[in-house]
């Protein structure tokens, strides 16, 4: 895991890249907000699917193919 001290030091060697430097590190809240309730939704319709999927016989599935 990148520790404080490590991420200032990525930001002190690029900020030459950086057009202004930034003033301080933060977290980007709304993005990981977002990515969290995506993988939720996600495991939550995956998890309805498998559900739907074993409540109907195997030999069912293969008559249909």
């Amino acid at each position: 895991m990148i520790q404080r001290n490590d991420s200032f030091f990525i930001v002190k060697i690029l900020t030459g890249v950086f057009d202004p430097p930034p003033q301080h590190l933060s977290w980007p809240w709304l993005y990981l907000t977002a990515v969290g309730l995506a993988i939720v939704l996600a495991v939550i319709v995956a998890s309805v699917a498998t559900v739907r999927a074993t409540r109907r016989p195997a030999v069912e599935i293969v008559r249909d193919l």
